[in-house]
């Protein structure tokens, strides 16, 4: 046998050598898929959705506004602050306020001192009762208007009481010469019934032819001369009688003009008190707001203004405060996407990207809210749905000396069931199958 026949020989055994390895490669590489395949098909994997969240208060914090804002005078807090209930947050300027305030002072005390005044003349007091409350004030302006308002009590009076007693001296003038103007007639009645008797006397005379004609002439021409005096008199009596009236009518006329004005100008300066004084309680509660203060004891964050001199705008919020003792939850932002897989009592495992991932352990939560609608991200204009993660007490002791902030940002894996790989691999497939069928 020649060598090259040898040669083949060799090759062709080694080669027939090769085909058991070759099966079993083929065996082990199907046995591979096949158990690789059969486990995709039936070994459960726990399937999550990703969710961004961020640390807040379970109760809600406490935000901390001014309805009308201002300019601060005094930060007296920064973030991270602890503070208790009442303590002073900041001062605001009060400036304005104060102004204001001394301004309406003292058009109180104008208004306040000139109604005291207006009442006493209304009741006709011999002096001003000033009101406790005016009496009260420290204020210099009060006594200035206290005298003042005295001054004028006591020059109205006196002209009042003037003019009140020139009318009175006038009755008593004409009631004087109404008893003279009686006296008078009485005395020419007297005389009257004189000159009758007379008449009367001579007449008889004068029948027997003892007196003269003349004479009895005279006498009754006396006697009608006085008669008509007489009713001159009863005249004069009359009239002076009405100018008495009269009189008494402009007494009674000035004091109701003088009552009338009063009653007028305290109804117009009550109006103006009462407008005064509803400005005044509006200024004080703004200037009781320029000391902004605690409503809770808590810690300080979100803090808007961070330098004296600063605008606070009216209404708008100033800083927060997150409430002492207050349990913290996780307010996570769930994918469309992913909300019908998840449900309230959902595992949720939950990383804090502030700590340091090497050092901090993964927290365990449970899902204990889910919004009924979706909301909107104002910074990107995705649509989300809220969920609320309760952090259990075995997670919480597992920070240790670490601290979670409201506000601060995490990571939410929330258990969304269990699904084959299979299951997994094909769903992108069968959702694109599903929506072709309904595109045609």
């Amino acid at each position: 046998m020649t060598n090259s026949s040898k040669q083949y020989n060799a090759t062709l055994s080694v080669e027939t050598d090769d085909k058991p390895i070759r099966m079993i490669g083929y065996i082990i590489l199907l046995l591979t898929f096949g158990v690789f395949g059969t486990w995709s098909f039936i070994a459960p994997i726990d399937s999550s959705a990703l969710a961004t969240g961020t640390v807040a208060v379970k109760s809600h914090r406490k935000t901390v506004q001014n309805l009308d804002g201002g300019i601060i005078s005094k930060l007296l807090v920064k973030d991270g602050d602890a503070v208790k209930a009442g303590d002073n947050l900041l001062i605001l300027d009060d400036t304005q306020i104060k102004a204001q305030l001394d301004m309406l002072g003292g058009q109180f005390i104008t208004q306040k001192s000139l109604s005291d005044r207006l009442q006493a003349e209304r009741d006709q007091f011999r002096e001003i009762k000033f009101s406790p409350e005016l009496l009260a004030m420290q204020d210099a302006r009060v006594q200035e208007a206290i005298q003042g308002q005295t001054n004028i009590f006591t020059s109205r009076k006196n002209s009042y009481n003037g003019e009140i007693k020139v009318l009175q001296q006038r009755i008593q003038q004409l009631n004087s010469k109404i008893v003279g103007l009686n006296a008078q007639k009485d005395s020419k009645k007297n005389l009257v019934v004189s000159y009758a008797d007379e008449i009367a006397d001579l007449k008889e005379l004068l029948a027997q032819g003892f007196a003269d004609k003349q004479r009895l002439r005279d006498l009754e021409r006396n006697h009608t001369l006085v008669t008509g005096e007489i009713a001159t008199l009863t005249s004069d009596v009359a009239s002076t009688q009405m100018q008495r009236g009269e009189t008494e009518l402009e007494i009674l006329q000035t004091n109701k003009k003088f009552q009338e004005d009063v009653a007028n100008q305290q109804e117009e300066v009550n109006a103006q008190l009462f407008e005064i004084t509803e400005k005044l309680h509006a200024v004080k509660d703004k200037a009781s707001q320029t000391l902004i203060k605690a409503p809770v004891s808590g810690l300080v964050f979100n803090l808007s203004i961070y330098t004296e001199g600063g605008v606070i705008t009216p209404g708008k919020p100033i800083l927060d405060i997150v409430p002492e003792g207050e349990d913290l939850i996780i307010s996570a932002q769930v994918s469309p996407l992913d909300i019908d897989r998840i449900k309230i009592g959902s595992i949720a495992e939950v990383r804090f990207t502030a700590f340091n991932s090497k050092t901090t352990p993964t927290m365990e939560g449970v899902i204990s809210k889910l919004s009924a609608d979706s909301f909107v991200n104002e910074a990107n204009g995705l649509q989300y749905y809220l969920a609320t993660v309760d952090l259990t007490a075995e997670s919480m002791k597992k920070l240790g000396s670490l601290k979670l902030i409201p506000g601060m940002p995490a990571e939410v894996l929330i258990n969304t069931g269990e699904r084959t790989l299979f299951e997994y691999l094909m769903q992108p497939i069968t959702d694109a199958f599903a929506r072709s069928f309904i595109e045609e």
